[in-house]
């Protein structure tokens, strides 16, 4: 409900003083007049919070005089993109008297924050992404929202997935756990790191999907064969189609990480990781949104080197060569240790990880595989190696290693 106007003093007050602070129901107004109308404004500066009544007027424009931003009187709206624009209120002249309505309010606060976001985002202003993220939060937007407008703003405007994409990702994942005071905090690092990665970039192309249905075996086939002779148009048309013929999520899943594993370890792992994170937040955003995200991550895809194009996987030994013929012993012994659960040798596994040896590597895998360990059971064990090289100095011997050992579990 609107407040009531109150009385802020006489016209004649006005033209005396030059200008009149009043107190609005949250923070203080600001009442000017020039030309011959009243304005009431907010008399913080949005920028760092000066007193705008110390400021200056001319030409219809208010110029704070701390960091010299100007703004508009008639709407508030700053010149100075840094500085945002200055929230206004309602001001009348009754009879001789000056009456203002103490608040500032908008009718449609959650629009008016979300367009404050996507121009805060579009210029990578944080102060501007700051309160646009605070202002709908506010106004009860909820904070998935706000995550799915980021990431759909990363999408579009930045050609490839971008390590913000992977942060903001996270920090969708977290949500539900967070408390309530560092939820803010959160989404403001996640979407800044966006802005960050779109700033000066190239907005993605738009391309489109082909006008007949091929079938899932025919669009895994082509989005192999361009993954392998690095066309990336035809691999984001190939990707689009699955998607416009409503392909299963699980379709789409196979087809991009089957044409991203034909290469060995692709670009260290990234690029198999930004495939996961795009679709981790299609899990969290929606995945009427696959069109808008998934060609991200196909241009990375296409490009990425894989290992096996290395020489330091090829000499002094070829490890290709050694999980290629390692795959087939792998399979056999995952269906020879089947029934023969549990196995809770996560820890030992861990330990021969961080050898240096990749044939005993292979070796142990193969062992826990026939033991009963299952392909989440090895993945544990591998996440535990990685976890423990974090926070260890490691030579270039074990940083061989553990490709070794993801390339036979994927397999």
């Amino acid at each position: 409900m609107r407040a009531e106007f109150q009385r802020a003093g006489t016209i004649q007050e006005l033209r005396t003083k030059g200008r009149l602070v009043v107190r609005g129901a949250h923070r203080p107004i600001l009442i000017i007049e020039d030309q011959g109308q009243l304005f009431a404004l907010d008399n913080r500066c949005p920028h760092m919070g000066f007193p705008l009544d110390r400021g200056s007027v001319e030409d219809g424009i208010l110029t704070c005089h701390w960091h010299h931003a100007r703004f508009d009187l008639a709407s508030g709206c700053t010149f100075d993109l840094w500085a945002d624009d200055v929230p206004t209120c309602a001001v009348e002249l009754r009879a001789d008297e000056v009456w203002v309505q103490p608040e500032f309010g908008r009718s449609d606060a959650a629009a008016y924050w979300r367009q404050r976001l996507e121009q805060g985002m579009a210029h990578n202003l944080g102060l501007v992404i700051a309160k646009a993220i605070q202002g709908q939060l506010a106004a009860g937007v909820s904070p998935i929202e706000i995550v799915r407008q980021a990431a759909l703003f990363g999408a579009r405007n930045r050609d490839g997935w971008g390590t913000g994409m992977t942060i903001l990702t996270a920090v969708g994942n977290g949500l539900a756990i967070l408390p309530e005071q560092e939820l803010y905090l959160a989404l403001f690092h996640g979407i800044r790191r966006v802005a960050i990665d779109c700033d000066g970039e190239a907005a993605a192309r738009q391309r489109f999907s082909l006008s007949s249905r091929p079938s899932p075996a025919a669009l895994k086939r082509w989005l192999r064969s361009w993954a392998a002779v690095r066309h990336r148009e035809a691999a984001e048309r190939t990707v689009l189609t699955a998607i416009a013929v409503g392909a299963p999520l699980a379709v789409l899943a196979e087809l991009l990480i089957a044409a991203e594993t034909d290469r060995v370890f692709a670009d260290g792992g990234h690029s198999l990781d930004f495939i996961n994170k795009s679709f981790e937040c299609l899990d969290l955003i929606g995945w009427q949104h696959a069109a808008d995200l998934l060609p991200s991550v196909v241009g990375q895809m296409v490009a990425a080197r894989g290992a096996d194009e290395a020489t330091e996987w090829r000499q002094p030994l070829d490890l290709v060569a050694l999980c290629a013929n390692a795959s087939v012993d792998l399979a056999a012994a995952f269906a020879a240790g089947r029934d023969r659960g549990p196995w809770l040798e996560n820890t030992e596994l861990a330990q021969t990880l961080l050898g240096d040896d990749p044939g005993t590597i292979i070796a142990a895998l193969q062992a826990a595989a026939s033991e009963g360990g299952s392909c989440a059971d090895l993945g544990r064990s591998l996440c535990y190696d990685l976890a423990r090289r974090t926070s260890t100095t490691i030579g270039k011997q074990h940083i061989t290693s553990s490709p070794t050992a993801m390339r036979c579990i994927r397999s």
